[in-house]
């Protein structure tokens, strides 16, 4: 009786990790560290998250991607960023994460105007994710994507 109830709870355990362990949650856990990154201001955790050959719809690729980031988001004195999922889909080579994001807080003027023009979107943002080991928390963001932003060169 006592193998068949260590069978029974080998079984339910190696279940519950492969639920835990499973892309749909880990992926919206990479974001909340990325973006927890950018709410702390920590740009070097950032940048640790962005894949080495990141690129964008606006031909961006790491280095200015964490460049912007940090000109931009160390202008804010207190910063909130809201999530609003959207949905997540797996796509060849990675999975994407559609989330409404809404910034609150106080800063400079440039703080408060990326504040509003961001809250001012009507579409999600698109995350790009894609695994970069054998860990199975172990992701980094590939690319973003959000058709009403537009960003200088």
């Amino acid at each position: 009786m006592k193998t068949w109830s260590f069978g029974v709870a080998v079984v339910l355990a190696a279940l519950g990790l492969r639920w835990w362990f499973a892309p749909a949650r880990q992926i919206p856990r990479a974001q909340a560290r990325l973006l927890s990154a950018v709410e702390r201001r920590d740009f070097d955790a950032l940048a640790g998250m962005i894949a080495g050959d990141y690129r964008d719809r606006w031909k961006q690729d790491r280095a200015a991607v964490s460049a912007r980031c940090r000109e931009v988001f160390d202008q804010f004195a207190i910063l909130t960023i809201v999530r609003n999922p959207r949905g997540l889909r797996e796509e060849a080579g990675g999975w994407l994460l559609a989330e409404k994001i809404t910034l609150r807080g106080l800063g400079s003027p440039l703080a408060i105007y990326a504040r509003d023009s961001v809250n001012a979107l009507h579409e999600p943002f698109i995350m790009e994710w894609r695994r970069r080991g054998w860990k199975p928390w172990d992701w980094e963001l590939k690319s973003v994507a959000q058709p009403e932003v537009e960003v200088p060169q």
